[in-house]
């Protein structure tokens, strides 16, 4: 091999050290690939839905708004036509979902929607805030099935942005929280 053609096979080397990664990604962004840790658990909501202008009603006596002046961000239950041992254990798994948020927590609040506030279940919850609204977005999300809850996250400026069908993984809801909330 001359000096010229060794040459050449080494500039056609290092061109392909360059392009082989473009050549990949290229290929998996074809192919609509997105690695695990980028992707959402919940379904983003397309596009986000204004929900701020509903009043919602607060069982206690707090008041209470879907536009939050301290920047805080919603997780809301949404739980089906009756609340059984399923549904006490989505409350219990939002208690937990914000005592995992350690540093975050502040900027998190929770809320259940629609549903009783016995004194048992404000002692056995006290972080959650039961409220009734009528606001279409979240009553479309109510799930049919009984003992069955649903999710939401609102932003802190009142929007809908992500939700979670029955059934979701309390784990991925708090992933996707960390993310949300910096």
């Amino acid at each position: 091999m001359d000096v010229q053609t060794k040459k050449r096979v080494q500039l056609i080397a290092i061109m392909l050290v360059f392009l082989a990664p473009m050549v990949v990604a290229f290929a998996l962004r074809l192919a609509d690939w997105q690695p695990n840790r980028l992707r959402n658990n919940g379904i983003l909501v397309q596009p986000p839905q204004d929900i701020s202008a509903d009043a919602p009603r607060a069982a206690v006596d707090a008041a209470f708004s879907w536009k939050d002046g301290q920047y805080r961000w919603t997780l809301l239950l949404i739980p089906g036509p009756d609340c059984a041992a399923a549904c006490e254990k989505r409350l219990a798994d939002a208690e937990k979902i914000w005592s995992l948020m350690t540093q975050k927590a502040p900027r998190l609040r929770l809320a259940v929607l629609n549903i009783e506030a016995t004194p048992e279940r404000r002692a056995q919850y006290p972080r959650l805030d039961y409220i009734s609204s009528s606001a279409a977005a979240l009553q479309a999300l109510r799930p049919a099935a009984a003992d069955s809850v649903a999710a939401a996250v609102i932003d802190p400026a009142g929007l809908l942005m992500l939700r979670f069908e029955p059934g979701y993984d309390a784990a991925g809801v708090r992933q996707d929280l960390s993310r949300l909330i910096r």
